[in-house]
């Protein structure tokens, strides 16, 4: 059935309650599932948790829960309109899909980390669905037997491609081996050509992200050096009476800006790429109709 007139049935309406419900519901869940898994998921390997990971109070679900809730929600919507009746097993894997992803994203935000057991959890969920999409012969997600392996050889690789480029380059990780494994999982599912399609939404969502950030760092600093422009003038008639407190304030201030820049330098060794995937993941599910659809229209051009 078709996603607007499903939607204008009774069944959709109930359906499209329930999934107002279900992504509040699963979204409180996916917050007390990251406040109480064990610490050592949230570090790397040999690392000491620190006391927040230790404490249990991770992550405030009315914080970001709230932003991420609204999210759920219209994904949930979404995939609900495209499998509706008769497809309902895919929609109850994809649900477990999306909130498994969206845990990915959160952890990763904050602590730059993939807890490989969500990956495993992601990885299995994708080789069921597929293995059931295979068995019934729908053909939705897979048209051969070894789309679902050569997804995950692509992914995976493309993923471990960009980290060995960054070691050659830039002498660093490009990317985390997480990021491997998480794309491998994602590969599982999406299949081949279809992990392709979904490395090309991580970049572009990868991209909108970063250039939104620069916008914002950009706006933040030109707000802060008007406010700082003024009081530079004022602070001269206190630096000539007191010249001792203004040494020691810029001798502050240096042993300052050396932490910063070596706290930097440590931090710009990985980038969370993790949420991108992710949310390249849930497009894909939640957008699965439309997003081939124009694939359809970009090959008829040639």
């Amino acid at each position: 059935m078709q996603p607007l007139q499903y939607l204008m049935t009774t069944g959709g309406l109930l359906w499209t309650a329930a999934c107002v419900l279900l992504g509040v519901a699963l979204t409180w869940l996916a917050y007390r599932i990251i406040n109480t898994i064990p610490a050592a998921w949230l570090c790397d390997y040999n690392e000491a948790p620190s006391e927040e990971l230790l404490s249990g109070k991770r992550v405030k679900y009315a914080g970001s829960g709230i932003f991420v809730s609204a999210g759920a929600v219209l994904c949930l919507i979404l995939c609900r309109l495209q499998f509706n009746k008769g497809y309902d097993i895919y929609f109850v894997f994809f649900v477990l899909i999306i909130m498994i992803a969206l845990m990915i994203a959160v952890c990763d935000l904050k602590y730059t980390i993939i807890p490989d057991q969500f990956t495993v959890a992601l990885a299995v969920l994708g080789l069921l669905i597929s293995i059931y999409d295979l068995v019934r012969g729908f053909g939705i997600l897979h048209s051969t037997w070894w789309s679902p392996l050569a997804g995950a050889a692509v992914g995976g690789g493309a993923m471990l491609l960009i980290d060995m480029i960054g070691m050659l380059i830039y002498k660093r990780t490009g990317m985390g081996f997480g990021d491997v494994k998480l794309f491998a999982a994602v590969g599982l599912l999406t299949g081949f050509p279809g992990t392709i399609i979904a490395f090309i939404l991580s970049m572009i969502t990868g991209m909108i992200f970063f250039c939104i950030i620069l916008l914002t760092v950009r706006i933040l600093a030109r707000r802060q050096g008007g406010a700082e422009a003024v009081p530079e003038k004022t602070e001269t008639a206190e630096e000539a009476v007191k010249p001792e407190n203004a040494e020691e304030q810029a001798g502050e201030q240096s042993e300052e800006q050396k932490e910063q820049d070596t706290s930097d330098e440590g931090g710009g060794s990985y980038l969370a790429f993790g949420p991108y995937i992710a949310l390249a993941l849930i497009a894909y599910v939640c957008l699965y109709d439309f997003i081939y659809q124009m694939v359809e229209l970009y090959l008829k051009l040639f």
